[in-house]
């Protein structure tokens, strides 16, 4: 096998028929199909870690007509156009994961190449839809994933604004969810729905809460002080960037001054 077979095998396998959207993902650098040849050649040399990203019905027409041909998995399908709903069976028996819409609901090329690049996409949503029978929004993942959400989810916000579930998207390159004027951020959909993400944000926070600034901000407030009493000996800008965690080394001179005005010794800060 070539270098370039290879390559193939895990790349992105690109179906198009309008030239100007193969710009948006040049730095995936798939493997653009214009043509039926092009689709059989992808299909034979394709493995179960290529991702097929497709925005022309009709080659994924040809896709599932060849379906029963193909002996093991292409890999994951994305399939941006609308799609008739007797084709996903064929199309979930020729993928190990698809993503799909029937009537729209993908951010735009650009965004969507964004996110598939991102070391975060299973984080992040790249489209979905409405169904209005059970009241429910089913997302797409960076990763292909599904995430389905009842309506219920989505609260009035503070302004007394609320979701119309007629004006459905994605907007911020994956990060938010529009529905018309209501806006809700994609980590607080998953906090509140997803319990590996919610767990994963928990012992990030648990680690985060180990760390020096961390032990100084609750011995700062179980003294009762503010930053500002820190100086003159150090600026109460100082004190938070420390404890934020955005100073990497510590003075000997600033972590005395520290202990001074907590009545410790400097040693003793990090045990809080």
């Amino acid at each position: 096998m070539t270098f370039k077979e290879k390559q193939l095998k895990r790349s992105m396998i690109l179906l198009v028929r309008r030239s100007k959207r193969v710009g948006a993902f040049a730095g995936l650098h798939p493997r653009v199909v214009t043509s039926l040849s092009d689709l059989r050649s992808s299909m034979a040399q394709a493995s179960k870690d290529s991702m097929w990203v497709s925005y022309a019905s009709e080659l994924t027409d040809a896709l599932v007509k060849d379906a029963a041909s193909v002996p093991s998995k292409l890999g994951t399908g994305l399939f941006i156009h609308s799609l008739d709903i007797k084709s996903i069976p064929a199309l979930s028996s020729l993928f190990r994961r698809i993503a799909f819409t029937v009537d729209g609901g993908f951010i735009r090329e650009e965004e969507l190449a964004e996110v598939l690049k991102s070391e975060n996409r299973d984080n992040l949503f790249i489209g979905g839809f409405v169904n209005k029978t059970t009241r429910t929004i089913t997302f797409w993942r960076g990763n292909l994933d599904s995430l389905t959400v009842a309506f219920s989810a989505f609260e009035k916000s503070g302004d007394e604004t609320t979701p119309n579930f007629d004006d459905f998207s994605v907007i911020d390159s994956g990060q938010t969810v529009k529905l018309g004027s209501y806006e809700a951020a994609v980590d607080a959909i998953l906090y509140e729905c997803d319990p590996d993400f919610r767990r994963e944000v928990s012992k990030k926070r648990l680690q985060e809460e180990r760390t020096f600034g961390a032990a100084l901000r609750r011995l700062r407030k179980q003294r009762g002080l503010r930053r500002e009493d820190f100086a003159p000996d150090i600026v109460a800008k100082t004190v938070a960037r420390i404890e934020q965690g955005q100073v990497k080394r510590i003075q000997k001179a600033t972590l005395a001054a520290l202990a001074k005005h907590l009545a410790v010794e400097p040693e003793e800060i990090a045990s809080w």
